[in-house]
This record gives structure tokens, C-alpha cells and sequence, in this order.
């Protein structure tokens, strides 16, 4: 793994933030590896292991019949109980209806999120109509 200190530095301030962030960029530049950096991160500070919750979409033995219903119903499971807990979401534009599920969690639950993504459209500035008021800044 090739650390990448100046991209944890970057995103520190908003640990916690009321706010998703995002890592978009081309493919194979290192989205991923810095979602494992900040999780390393999180538990220098002292979040439990039990609290990171990690899921990656774009996986082969993913059901292509999967929806954003199956992975909200997941994630919910995967944070019930537990308290505060932090969601690294890796390539979920994957999952079509992604952004209602990333609105839901973060209004409803006591979560901290951080996805990646690599298409245009996660790329977009469009991303901010699907996303709601206090989410629609982005790293």
C-alpha cells in the first residue's frame, strides 16, 4: 500500500462532519487504498474495529440482482446497535439508487460516511441535486 499522507491530512477536518465525503477520481488511482488509510486512521483514534463498517460494490461475487434496498437493509443491520459508526462505501455507483440509501443513513442514523466512486456521474457536480442540503459538500 503506498501511504498518501497529504489525503488524510485533507480529509481530517471532516471526520465527523454532518456530510458524506467523496473520493471520486479515474480508476485505479487510489480511491480505495486511502478509504483503508482513513480506517487505519479512525482507529489510531480509538474506533472500534466493530465500528468501521466496509463495503465494496463493484466485487464479482456481488448479486447482480443486488438494490439499493438490499444495501440499505444491510447496512442498517451492519450498524444496529453499535452507536456511532463509520461507513466506507467503495465504488457504490454501482448500486443504482445509492444516493437515497447514502440520504437515509445520514439523516437517520448515527453515521459518519465516506464513499468512493469513479464514473462520470459520481464525478459530477450533478451529484449535489441527489444529495440532500447539509450533504453537498464533497472533498
Amino acid at each position: 500500500m503506498i501511504i498518501r499522507p497529504d489525503y488524510i491530512e485533507a480529509i481530517k477536518p471532516f471526520i465527523d462532519a454532518p456530510l458524506v465525503k467523496i473520493l471520486a477520481g479515474v480508476r485505479r488511482c487510489g480511491k480505495s487504498t486511502i478509504l483503508a488509510m482513513m480506517a487505519e486512521e479512525l482507529k489510531k483514534r480509538g474506533i472500534s474495529s466493530e465500528n468501521i463498517i466496509e463495503r465494496r460494490y463493484n466485487e464479482m461475487d456481488m448479486d447482480e440482482s443486488f438494490t439499493a434496498k438490499d444495501m440499505y437493509n444491510d447496512l442498517k443491520t451492519a450498524i444496529q446497535d453499535k452507536g456511532r459508526c463509520y461507513l466506507f462505501l467503495d465504488e457504490l455507483q454501482e448500486v443504482e439508487g445509492w444516493e437515497k440509501v447514502v440520504n437515509s443513513l445520514l439523516e437517520g442514523c448515527d453515521v459518519d460516511i465516506y464513499v468512493t466512486g469513479s464514473n462520470s456521474k459520481l464525478m459530477s457536480s450533478e451529484i449535489s441535486t441527489y444529495l440532500t442540503e447539509p450533504m453537498k459538500k464533497s472533498l
